[in-house]
């Protein structure tokens, strides 16, 4: 009997989902699976060998749709079996050994027997129908799908892997160069209270494991069978408060478990910082199905999100508020199971520094838990007199403003009338890398002294994640930015002196001259004349003012350059070329030794004065303010100048190996060029240095100072 071949009663489809919910079956047909899939080669005689099949009957229930083995090589190869087909053989081989009939068992039996398995039931099952079985689903997932579930769990990665490392180096801090782990086992009846062999945490079952190592790169992983190839070289811990290695508590809260190599010298945690990492370890002893999607086998899909923050599009960005609820759920239940904390907020400045300084900005709610009374991207805060309440004090301070009883007079809480009903409340500023305010994170309570002094130092870790966050979003923005700028201008790195030709340029430019002069046999009356320029002292500026300000002086300079040789009244043809960090060549074709002589004279006359550099970096078109600007004075420059007829290169070029010659004589001209300047500053500086034919040396052109 075939299926399908008989119809098929309500009674016998109720009776076999209950017989699929009975523990025992659970397992006897993932027996099944498992040596389906660890034994199997998936032809069709094993197959049916492995499920005590005939042939012919995976053949009869191939032809009535049921299975869907592979053919390779067309309708007459051999078949093979996908893992779904041997998943759906171990069902059925289970169901028609507890007696029922084939044609009792629908064509969706597979499907049956996924809305009958519940994953809570048991560690085997949860770990075995996840990871292998639903996988084969979820890597066939339409596209978009496939995005939502990396989008909502990238929150969770970047919490569980952050808390774990911020963990980590809150334990090594006073231990430099050494490496550490967390254990977070996760099976409820995992017992660490008397686990202190490192051998022994293969007993643990399912773990989630935190690793720092000694050059404080960290890794997230999730293990079944937790274990270390040499157990002589580590030493196990429970996470408790300890001196010198001696434990102060009498027994652990929890079953983390902390591992060090064997040589590190005891540890030293007090009871604060214990206290802390526990709280926020809590999240992730909570959400065991988020730590299998994130970190266990099979699909894995990589969200890397770049939110542009600062746009006004007012997008939002879902770790954000995936972090704004983990701040809530942060604050635990009370005793009538209500989370203490009502909501979060995570609100940023309406204006970059470069806009507004840090008094003048606004604070814009940019992420908010689910229960939040604000608008995202809609909500503002305004610095505007008379500007009140916590966010804008915690971000103007760098301070937590708390306030842990609020009164009904109380005007500290701007936007009062939304949230109500308020007991207390908080604020605290999220710094960048050199502690300046760049956001802040808003937790509200209906409950007063909802907000203990280690809960504030856990929202101070959690300040420090998400401030790792945003500037992960500035940096990749960043990166890409302008990349039109890369296929239009390749050569430029550093698009800021795009309006310059660079070395290579100059190089190929000095070695076509070259060519000519080599090919030509005529006079060669033609003549050619350089001008280098090097700004005094550049390395003392860059030491004082930083690199971004001194190259952006440079290239002030070089703008100077330009509209000075433009400003020229002749028919001299330039080209002004940037070279290393300071230095700029001109070609002036054309233009006798005196010539060149007086334009430099001028153009040092012209460069060696008082500059004005935005240190802020003002965005394109945006207008400056002078009170922003940063005056450079007594800035000066040393010039050089060389000047070649043509004859005169050929003299040189017949001097060297034909093969060589073009690439040692234009070595030779650009080796003069850093002589000439090298000899400008040793006189001071702001000097006009010239090669003078008629003494075969060194004159200075420029008047004494």
């Amino acid at each position: 009997m075939f299926f399908g071949e008989t119809e098929m009663d309500e009674r016998s489809l109720q009776s076999i989902k209950e017989h699929l919910q009975h523990e025992d079956t659970q397992k006897r047909i993932l027996q099944h699976i498992q040596k389906g899939r660890a034994e199997a080669t998936v032809t069709i005689s094993r197959a049916a060998e492995l499920f005590e099949f005939t042939e012919n009957k995976l053949r009869d229930w191939e032809k009535y749709g049921f299975l869907n083995p592979l053919r390779p090589v067309g309708p007459m190869g051999r078949r093979l079996y996908t893992l779904r087909d041997l998943d759906k053989l171990a069902i059925i081989r289970e169901l028609i050994d507890a007696g029922y009939a084939p044609g009792d068992i629908p064509p969706d039996i597979d499907q049956l027997w996924s809305s009958a398995y519940f994953p809570g039931q048991g560690a085997e099952n949860g770990d075995y129908w996840n990871r292998a079985w639903r996988q084969n689903r979820l890597n066939d997932l339409p596209i978009n799908e496939r995005i939502e579930r990396a989008h909502n769990a990238a929150t969770f990665r970047y919490f569980a892997s952050r808390v774990l490392r911020l963990a980590l180096l809150l334990i090594c801090e006073d231990i430099p160069n050494t490496q550490a782990g967390l254990l977070l086992p996760l099976e409820a009846e995992a017992d660490t209270t008397s686990l202190r062999r490192i051998e022994d945490i293969t007993k643990l079952g399912e773990t989630l494991v935190g690793w720092l190592d000694q050059a404080h790169s960290s890794y997230t992983l999730l293990t079944s069978t937790p274990s270390f190839e040499y157990t002589s070289d580590y030493r196990l811990h429970p996470l408790q408060a300890m001196k010198a290695g001696i434990v102060q508590e009498n027994t652990p809260k929890d079953a983390t478990l902390i591992v060090v190599p064997r040589e590190t010298r005891a540890l030293t945690l007090g009871t604060d910082t214990v206290e802390a990492i526990r709280l926020l370890l809590r999240p992730l002893y909570e959400d065991l199905q988020s730590i299998h999607q994130c970190f266990g086998s099979g699909m894995r899909d990589v969200s890397e999100p770049a939110t542009d923050l600062s746009s006004s599009a007012k997008y939002e960005d879902d770790i954000l508020n995936g972090m704004a609820e983990l701040i809530v759920q942060l604050g635990g239940m009370n005793e009538e199971g209500h989370e203490r904390w009502r909501f979060c907020c995570i609100l940023l400045p309406d204006h970059p520094t470069s806009i507004l300084s840090l008094q003048q900005r606004s604070l814009v709610v940019r992420a908010q838990s689910k229960h939040a009374p604000h608008r995202v991207g809609i909500t503002t805060l305004s610095s505007q007199p008379p500007a009140t309440g916590l966010c804008l004090r915690a971000f103007q301070s760098g301070h937590i403003m708390y306030l842990p009883t609020i009164s009904p007079v109380d005007t500290t809480i701007a936007l009062r009338e939304l949230e109500e009903p308020i007991g207390s409340a908080i604020a605290l500023s999220i710094e960048d890398n050199d502690g300046i305010s760049i956001g802040v994170i808003y937790v509200v309570s209906e409950y007063s002294q909802a907000f203990s002094q280690n809960e504030q130092r856990v929202l101070r870790i959690v300040g420090k994640m998400i401030g790792e966050l945003l500037n992960t979003y500035l940096v990749r923005l960043r990166a890409v930015g302008k990349l039109r700028d890369l296929m239009t201008h390749p050569q430029y790195v550093d698009t800021h002196f795009k309006d310059f030709l660079s070395e290579n340029e100059f190089i190929r430019d000095i070695e076509a001259i070259l060519s000519e002069v080599q090919e030509r046999n005529d006079p060669l009356r033609e003549v050619v004349s350089f001008i280098a320029i090097d700004v005094d002292n550049q390395s003392s500026l860059a030491n004082h003012y930083g690199d971004q300000m001194a190259r952006d002086l440079v290239r002030t300079v070089g703008q100077r350059i330009h509209g000075q040789l433009r400003a020229f009244k002749d028919d001299a043809a330039y080209e002004l070329y940037h070279i290393d960090a300071d230095r700029f060549y001109i070609v002036l074709k054309g233009l006798s030794l005196e010539q060149a002589r007086a334009k430099a004279e001028l153009l040092r006359q012209v460069l060696s004065t008082t500059y004005q550099i935005d240190p802020l970096r003002m965005p394109a078109g945006q207008p400056t303010s002078p009170e922003h600007m940063i005056m450079f004075s007594n800035i000066s420059v040393r010039l050089g100048v060389a000047c070649y007829y043509y004859w005169k290169l050929k003299e040189v070029l017949l001097r060297c190996p034909s093969a060589t010659a073009i690439v040692e004589t234009r070595m030779q001209i650009m080796g003069f060029l850093e002589e000439v300047l090298d000899l400008g500053k040793r006189e001071g500086g702001n000097v006009v240095m010239s090669w003078e034919p008629n003494i075969r040396g060194f004159v200075r052109i420029s008047p004494l100072k």
